[in-house]
């Protein structure tokens, strides 16, 4: 009995057989062609044009076209004015290589005793020479002192705006607060620099266009180091040791705004060590975006 129940429990139902249908489709034996691309077309276009081509002589039309063509360049030349104002390679002001002498304004006999007064007249004369102001300069002078060494920094800027482009002009002098009879301090001191958005900010690199004068600069890997150029003055009360640097900024990309982010170090100096703001003991910063503009 219980045998006959299971044969009866594992035999399918006719009614599920009958409720699967199995459609048979039969396709055609085509074999597959590769697609036909654009490029394809157009080389066995452009090779039979060639081999039916051949033997034909150009046309007088086909001749005269280039010397045609040189001619309309000529003539809508003079006529053409672009959309856009294209400005041409570097900035607005050129400056070449600067020298203390150079500022005709500088009165070296009557120079201030205090070495940050005297710093940041010459400074802003130097930054007025540089770019060619007989008269005086509407300039920022910011000062700092050096840790380590304690040497006096004095950093005069000013914005010059042409049009849409603003170019950020900024003039470094450093000197020792004390004076050595023969060597120095600061003997070969560097500007290690970068762009930042603030304070304390991250480091990242200005666009391109900047100049530095002296053209002393090499990549440090995510920043750039500019040298000083060593120059002696001679004033009232004997001769006095400056290192200056000048720095030509392009106000776009990274200095659209913020400004830059630096530290010294006197590279064949006894004291190797990175020179910071000894304000706050952090890396020196010079908010570009708050510095005078002015119209050359």
């Amino acid at each position: 009995m219980l045998s006959s129940v299971a044969k009866l429990a594992v035999q399918p139902k006719k009614s599920q057989k009958s409720a699967i249908k199995v459609n048979k489709v039969t396709r055609p034996n085509v074999q597959a062609k590769a697609t036909v691309t654009a490029w394809d077309s157009w080389t066995d276009y452009v090779t039979a044009h060639k081999s039916n081509s051949a033997g034909l002589a150009a046309t007088a039309a086909e001749l005269a076209m280039p010397k045609d063509l040189l001619s309309h360049i000529k003539k809508s030349k003079a006529t053409f004015k672009p959309q856009f104002t294209v400005s041409q390679a570097g900035s607005p002001v050129s400056v070449s290589d600067f020298k203390l002498t150079q500022a005709s304004s500088i009165d070296t006999a009557n120079l201030p005793k205090n070495l940050r007064e005297r710093l940041e007249v010459l400074s802003s004369a130097q930054l007025a020479s540089a770019l060619g102001k007989t008269s005086g300069l509407d300039c920022a002078n910011i000062s700092f002192t050096t840790t380590e060494i304690n040497a006096a920094l004095t950093a005069s800027g000013v914005v010059v705006q042409q049009g849409l482009e603003k170019v950020a002009y900024v003039s470094f002098l450093a000197s020792e607060t004390v004076r050595q009879a023969s060597w120095s301090h600061l003997e070969g001191l560097v500007l290690h620099w970068a762009c930042s958005e603030a304070a304390g900010g991250s480091w990242t690199l200005p666009p391109p266009g900047w100049r530095a004068s002296p053209d002393k600069v090499s990549d440090a890997g995510g920043a750039f180091q500019c040298a000083f150029e060593k120059q002696t003055l001679t004033t009232g009360d004997g001769n006095q040791t400056i290192y200056a640097l000048l720095l030509e900024l392009p106000l776009k990309g990274s200095l659209r705004s913020g400004g830059t982010v630096f530290v010294l170090k006197a590279t064949e100096g006894q004291n190797a060590r990175w020179l910071k703001d000894e304000g706050n003991k952090k890396d020196f910063f010079i908010d570009l975006s708050r510095l005078p503009v002015i119209k050359l």
